[in-house]
């Protein structure tokens, strides 16, 4: 079950299960002592370990039900009820409840379905008469389409296909009946339904039943926050006075869907929907560079700067970042740890695969998931799409991995063993749920190298990049529309200036309709 709009059902299963611990020394005099040295207190590292692996076991039973993935597991809720949608039908179309708006979290997407159905039709009506006098908008229905994240988009793709193609066949026959016409469907996105919206389009079929598709703050090739997250979880929010409501939302993310990477690895090394949301081979950070990844050399000290520069020692990916970077088990920067993708023991699977091999498996599957949607044409032929570029909202759109080494400033670089699995397994203790992002890094050991990926520092929605719309090439330039004055990623859709966006946007579409 997964229910963000149920918070006690949320915070009961996954946010209780968060990897916390109390460790009975930090009310003691010699716990306080190291606490003011600012050094941590033994056992500290052992508890959180021993806690957080505990927690991974019970996420994962609840998320995936068993040791490797199941898409049946996770099923999506049609034509639900639930206390903020209507249950009374509206002629023709049905109820709310009718045209599937429960399938959806009603915290991130009511504000949008409701201004769609009650504001948008008057105002579209009139607006769009301006620049097409012979449009007449006569009815326009508004549908809602949950799916399960947890799954393959391409899986999903065609889940979203199937009803897309149903709820237009309908809206034909209604427009046949009463003399009207029917262009096809508007689909409007968010995020990872980006994915979904682009597999049902191009890879199962719907794309004679889309008129246009509105992405916002979709992953087009993927996010270099989903690499982070494997390895160190989800990002500690900060607080902000200018916005409490969503930085509220973000902080109850943090907990809920995994602040330590033990935690994500668990459930979305087994999960195909979250693999697919990884960098992929067409990927590009801020400045347009496909290297995203780099494991840097130390900061090096003044005085030796002039024989030794500060080059990283390893940029990524050349080609494919799925072969020279998740899969790379024997480098501390692969995708996912091992030893976290089964905290609940491999005793009962066949001891001819390894846990890596079975995260392999699916990230193939990821991989071939976006080359299949490339080569099938990638977007529908009428894509707009809007994103954050808010320089404020700081995002990974890069991976830098930062080395300390001892007398590294003195030019010494760090080497293939400094990055070999062998010599990087210590994942130091993350911090708790008040923790710092600062406390986050990989231990070599103190004759090797320490590493941690830098703060993000790229302009987004603190989720994904301005990158994913920058670069999105297929889609022209006049239909990308970036906003300086930015958004979070989860509550975009709630944000002003996208619900402003979304109706020039349908104006524009409209206006273009030539079905008469």
């Amino acid at each position: 079950m997964w229910d963000p709009d149920d918070v006690a059902l949320m915070l009961k299963k996954y946010g209780l299960a968060g990897g916390f611990y109390i460790n009975p020394l930090h009310f003691t005099g010699i716990g306080k002592a190291f606490e003011n040295a600012d050094m941590s207190v033994p056992g500290d590292h052992t508890l959180e370990g021993a806690s957080v692996a505990l927690s991974a076991s019970a996420r994962k039973k609840a998320l995936i039900g068993g040791a490797s993935f199941n898409k049946d597991y996770l099923e999506p809720m049609e034509y639900s009820d639930h206390e903020n949608i209507s249950n009374a039908s509206d002629g023709f179309w049905g109820s709310q409840v009718e045209r599937n708006w429960g399938s959806v979290a009603w915290s991130s997407y009511g504000s949008i379905l409701e201004k769609l159905e009650q504001q948008f039709p008057q105002t579209l009506s009139l607006t769009v008469k301006e620049v097409n006098p012979e449009f007449n908008l006569v009815e326009m229905p508004v549908f809602a389409l949950g799916y399960n994240w947890s799954a393959s988009n391409d899986d999903s793709g065609k889940y979203a296909a199937d009803k897309i193609k149903q709820w237009v066949a309908k809206a034909k026959q209604r427009a046949a009946d009463i003399g009207a016409q029917c262009p096809g469907a508007i689909v409007l996105t968010h995020s990872m339904g980006g994915l979904v919206a682009r597999s049902a389009a191009m890879i199962h079929g719907a794309a004679g039943d889309i008129f246009a598709v509105l992405h916002t703050v979709m992953p087009t090739d993927g996010a270099a926050a989903a690499y982070k997250r494997f390895h160190f979880g989800f990002e500690h929010p900060e607080f902000s006075i200018f916005s409490p409501i969503d930085g509220a939302f973000e902080r109850a993310g943090y907990v809920v869907l995994g602040r330590q990477g033990q935690l994500v690895t668990a459930i979305l090394g087994h999960m195909p929907g979250g693999q697919e949301l990884l960098p992929n081979k067409r990927y590009k950070d801020n400045e347009g560079k496909a290297q995203w990844l780099t494991v840097k050399n130390p900061e090096r000290n003044w005085a030796v700067k002039w024989f030794s520069d500060d080059e990283p020692f390893i940029e990524l990916p050349k080609r494919n970042p799925y072969t020279e970077i998740y899969r790379r088990e024997d480098r501390m920067y692969r995708a996912a740890n091992p030893e976290w993708l089964f905290p609940e023991g491999m005793e009962d699977l066949p001891p001819t695969k390894s846990g890596f091999q079975y995260f392999s498996e699916v990230n193939k599957d990821a991989e071939l998931f976006h080359d299949i949607l490339v080569s099938s044409g990638d977007f529908h032929e009428v894509t707009y799409l809007c994103y954050s570029d808010d320089p404020g909202l700081k995002t990974y759109d890069r991976v830098d991995w930062e080395s300390a080494k001892p007398f590294g400033s003195w030019g010494r670089d760090v080497s293939e063993k400094d990055v070999s699995a062998d010599r990087t397994e210590d994942y130091r203790r993350e911090g708790l749920l008040w923790g710092s992002e600062e406390d986050k890094e990989i231990s070599g050991g103190w004759v090797g190298t320490d590493f941690k990926i830098a703060a993000p520092s790229g302009a987004g929605d603190m989720t994904v990049p301005a990158s994913s719309g920058r670069f999105a090439a297929a889609v022209p330039k006049s239909r990308r529309t970036g906003h300086k004055s930015g958004y979070m990623h989860e509550p975009a859709l709630k944000a002003g200036i996208v619900e402003t966006w979304v109706k020039d946007t349908m104006v524009e579409v409209l206006g273009k309709c030539t079905l008469y």
